[in-house]
């Protein structure tokens, strides 16, 4: 399974539902969690038919704030548990009759608000009796290496970061590739640049799953690029079929 995280800063251009189905043909997510769509369920109709998944749940936005949704692929078995304004949570039926826990996440903006979500978080992580992965734009950082230019990270929103991870019993899944999510002020000289975006997951998911893997991919459209969690992403291929593919040495 592949799921797919992207805060798109609005998806009313056509070089964002462009950039949309880019991500998708190139990376064949089977879940895609959106933040800041911006649009109203109505709206976002559109979206899925450009995108062909019609497969979807899409939270209103607020006037032209926030807006969340949720699509996945035909096939997928895939139950909407709750939602509101900052989350999307689902249960996922995967093969071997296998539940997995998919909550998409979006962290308040407003440092003084931001309890409010880590509260949120914590009501869908006491219901969770399943393996868990959260997705999604946090917000928030961990330590000084999540964030490069401007001023340093507050301590006591770090800790309070980690307060929610240690008491949900969720992990941090490090990127194989990438590691700044935002970059501010893109095109000018002085750039901040910070890992708002990531992946959590229980610890046992790490524990059934040795080959998960994440990635960042770069955004032209947002100051947010998309991350990409592959329960699999690490799993060597298999040997080819093909004697001719195959190296052997000649008996001598």
């Amino acid at each position: 399974m592949k799921f797919m995280c992207w805060n798109c800063r609005s998806l009313g251009s056509p070089a964002k539902i462009i950039e949309l189905k880019q991500l998708l043909v190139a990376n064949n997510p089977d879940i895609i969690f959106l933040s800041e769509t911006k649009m109203v369920a109505n709206e976002f109709c559109k979206v899925q038919n450009n995108c062909r998944l019609q497969n979807a749940l899409a939270v209103n936005s607020e006037g032209r704030s926030w807006g969340l949704a949720m699509m996945w692929k035909d096939g997928m078995n895939v139950a909407i548990q709750n939602y509101s304004k900052h989350h999307i949570d689902s249960l996922i039926k995967l093969e071997g009759d296998k539940t997995l826990r998919v909550t998409g996440f979006y962290g308040h903006a407003n440092p003084s608000c931001r309890s409010n979500s880590w509260e949120m978080l914590r009501r869908v992580g006491d219901s969770a009796q399943e393996e868990w992965v959260v997705g999604g734009d946090f917000n928030a950082i961990l330590n000084d290496s999540e964030k490069e230019g401007g001023r340093r990270g507050v301590r006591a929103q770090m800790y309070e970061f980690k307060d929610v991870m240690d008491e949900l019993a969720l992990v941090d899944i490090k990127p194989d590739s990438g590691w700044f999510t935002w970059v501010n002020n893109r095109d000018e000289g002085s750039l901040i640049k910070e890992r708002l975006d990531r992946f959590l997951t229980s610890v046992s998911v790490v524990e059934n799953y040795p080959f998960i893997a994440t990635k960042v991919v770069r955004q032209t459209q947002s100051d947010h690029d998309a991350i990409i969690l592959d329960l699999w992403g690490r799993k060597p291929k298999d040997y080819p079929n093909d004697n001719r593919l195959s190296f052997k040495f000649d008996v001598c």
